[in-house]
């Protein structure tokens, strides 16, 4: 490797050793943070337990002092209304009086006016019947008896008003309306001062939890900041990882595989427009890639000439033409018996190894160069091959008491239940039961708030991102269907071909040289190892991969909705209403483990528990249960035994979120 090269690695490694170590100290920051805030929620719920008991008889005695000072105020509208209703029908007793006697004086002047025309209406008769003025006359007359009649009506209307209107007690319901004021205005008095009692008492413990808040929202404050600086260090390093390492990362892991994605080594003048005969500027300067797995303990010395020293060990070096890649990221998912590590031992669950990816070059980009070293890049993060354990699922946890059928061990308090299948031996199942904080808490942050805003904002994007992927895999699905067949029909060809290399009793032949065999069956060149069998295996992978991604694009379009059961409202508190996730669970020392026949597993495999929630049982916190109060049953499965045995295990914990809350009783209530 020429200086340049060994400085360039040099600085590399240098930086990212720099930067992992950054994001391990900000990791244990943030860890100290979730355990600092998870002690200062202890002491605030219980503060604000015993804020919640004096708030609630302030609050039922304010209930019965908002209703009193509610009827107060009716009374007292009623009394300023029963009075000016006392000053209202006085006056219109006295109007109706003086109405009834001015009708009556203009009725006895219509009379009259009758009466005088009826006298005229006779004279004419004697001196002038039948003329036209005694016509008239005699019309004016009927009008003047009619107009008698009415003024008659109205005057006995006014009179019978007159009397109905003194009839009303107006003077009785004000002297009711006054009295009924002064006993209201009495008890509210008397409400007054019992609430003041309980005010100040409430004022007491409010102190209190005022500051046990005060302290657990510096606990929640030094924890935004400690995930803070823990979202730059990890944006730094995966941003270095992406331009000075290829983006090397082991995405997943599983008990018996994992997966390293990395993106291709581009020459670096590819983009310029060079027309050259040969084809040295082409995108692609790699002839083959090499990915090697070194135990975390070793990787400070492995270099280039180590692991081209590895090259002739297919065991070891796993190779990946790098002719037959068209993405732009390159993925394989490696199955351990396929690979060892650099000291040519097979790989083992609990220990911690790294990958390096060596680039191999074609002879054209070497001349080019004038340079004849390959490309090693620096160590991945490292990772670690675990067996995962089995929680219960939230539907399977249950609290109750047994009925006497199923209670041969007579329980007489509540039980807990559950059920999990678990083919692992030697498994403890600590059972804890988290106090249902979801209705006391006081505006606390959820998981959300714990992201910085620059992170925020890249999920949003990569959720938009992931969008769009969605609706182009939906509109690619029909033309993917032709290339799955395709993948299906080649993946035949392959497996029948390495059922014929296993048996010893093909009629193919193989390159050495070359490297190659032919299917002529097909009619195509599948590529092959000396042995025959490994490169096929590792083709029949590959092609199974693509296969179980198009899939799984087409089940996507076919069913592309969200499982509403995983939606939350926006305003919904999550359970348990404080900071609890599986680190706290792994490290409190406040749970239960089922024993003896508490416990029983069956021959498939299938575990079930019954642990009865005895009067010494506390919660999370450490706090005795109390009666009546809430609590959300937690199962965290773990493995027991010496540190070698149990590194080889991922615990798992029941998903809390969706877990049914119970409300502890020692009396069973029917």
């Amino acid at each position: 490797m020429s200086s340049y090269n060994e400085n360039l690695n040099a600085s590399v490694v240098s930086s990212l050793q720099a930067q992992e170590l950054k994001l391990s100290n900000t990791q244990a920051q943030l860890n100290a943070g979730m355990f600092t805030l998870y002690y200062a929620e202890d002491a605030k719920i219980t503060a604000q337990e015993k804020l919640l008991q004096t708030e609630e008889k302030y609050k039922a005695q304010e209930i019965i002092k908002d209703e009193a000072v509610g009827n107060n105020n009716l009374s007292n509208n009623l009394l300023a209304t029963a009075n000016q209703e006392k000053q209202s029908n006085l006056q219109s007793v006295s109007n109706a009086a003086v109405s009834a006697a001015n009708v009556q004086i203009a009725t006895n002047a219509i009379v009259n006016l009758a009466s005088d025309m009826g006298s005229i209406v006779s004279i004419l008769n004697a001196a002038d019947y039948g003329s036209q003025i005694y016509e008239q006359a005699v019309s004016v007359n009927k009008l003047m008896n009619n107009t008698a009649y009415n003024a008659e009506v109205t005057s006995q209307w006014a009179m019978e008003a007159s009397s109905l209107t003194a009839e009303v007690t107006a003077s009785t319901v004000a002297d009711m309306a006054a009295s009924t004021a002064a006993s209201i205005t009495n008890l509210l008095s008397v409400l007054n001062s019992q609430l003041e009692a309980t005010s100040t008492l409430e004022i007491t413990e409010n102190t209190n939890y005022s500051t046990a808040a005060t302290e657990q929202k510096k606990a929640e404050g030094a924890l935004i900041d400690a995930k803070v600086e823990y979202d730059a260090a990890k944006a730094t390093y995966l941003s270095s990882i992406n331009e000075l390492n290829l983006n090397l990362q082991v995405t997943e892991t599983t008990a018996n595989s994992f997966t390293v994605q990395f993106d291709p080594y581009l020459n670096p003048f590819h983009k310029l427009d060079i027309n050259l005969p040969n084809s040295t500027y082409n995108s692609n300067p790699v002839e083959n890639y090499y990915l090697f797995v070194v135990k975390e303990s070793n990787k400070s010395t492995f270099s280039l000439t180590t692991a081209e020293g590895l090259l002739d060990s297919p065991d070891i070096a796993f190779k990946i033409r790098a002719k037959q890649l068209t993405t732009a990221s390159i993925s394989k998912k490696i199955l351990l018996p396929q690979i060892k590590d650099t000291n040519n031992n097979n790989l083992v669950l609990g220990e911690s190894y790294v990958v390096f990816v060596l680039a191999q070059f074609t002879l054209d980009y070497k001349k080019s160069l004038n340079n004849f070293d390959d490309y090693l890049t620096a160590a991945s993060s490292n990772f670690v091959l675990r067996t995962p354990l089995n929680s219960p699922n939230a539907s399977d946890i249950v609290v109750g008491f047994l009925p006497e059928k199923e209670n041969p061990t007579n329980f007489t308090s509540q039980v807990l239940q559950f059920n999990v299948n678990e083919n692992v031996d030697n498994v403890e199942y600590r059972c804890m039961f988290l106090l249902n904080n979801t209705k006391l808490v006081n505006h606390m942050f959820k998981a959300e708030s714990l992201l910085s805003v620059e992170n925020q904002i890249v999920k949003d994007i990569n959720t938009e991102i992931n969008n769009r992927k969605d609706e182009e895999d939906r509109i690619n699905a029909f033309n993917n269907q032709n290339l799955l067949e395709s993948l299906k029909s080649e993946l035949s060809a392959l497996e029948a071909l390495k059922e014929q290399l296993t048996k010893n009793n093909t009629d193919t032949t193989v390159d050495a040289d070359a490297n190659t065999d032919t299917d002529t069956s097909k009619g195509k060149a599948v590529k092959v190892d000396a042995d025959g069998t490994v490169e096929i295996t590792l083709q029949i992978n590959d092609i199974k991969d693509k296969i179980q991604s198009l899939t799984s694009i087409d089940l996507r379009n076919i069913n592309p909705a969200e499982d509403p059961s995983k939606q939350t409202g926006p305003n919904e508190t999550p359970k348990p209403g404080f900071f609890f996730n599986q680190l706290i669970a792994e490290n409190i020392t406040n749970y239960s483990v089922p024993v003896g026949n508490q416990i029983v597993k069956s021959k498939d495999n299938n575990v079930i528990v019954n642990l009865p929630i005895l009067d010494n049982t506390t919660d999370n916190f450490g706090n005795p249960l109390l009666e009546d109060n809430q609590y959300i049953p937690v199962v965290l499965a773990m493995a027991s035994g010496p540190e070698k045995y149990t590194a080889q295990f991922s615990n798992a914990i029941s998903d809390f979120t969706v877990t049914n809350a119970f409300t502890y009783t020692t009396t069973p209530k029917n």
